[in-house]
């Protein structure tokens, strides 16, 4: 079997990705619990959603005009 070879920029990409990931969960972490201990469990979660919702608008925003310029 052969072997692959993978580049240094594959694994800085990794690594970026890998700190990345942490940061974002970190962030995360920190609202849940902000908005936990302001307004207990139901808070918590109704933020943590409608943060969600708001990206997710966002991306099929995004996502229709993107796909209206290639129907067009």
């Amino acid at each position: 079997m052969g072997q692959m070879e993978l580049g240094g920029t594959f694994w800085l990409g990794l690594l970026g990705v890998c700190v990345g990931a942490v940061v974002v969960g970190a962030i995360l972490f920190l609202l849940f619990g902000w908005a936990w201990s302001a307004w207990g469990f139901m808070g918590a979660f109704i933020v943590l959603s409608a943060i969600a919702l708001g990206f997710a608008y966002i991306h099929d925003r995004r996502e229709q005009n993107r796909r209206r310029g290639i129907a067009a």
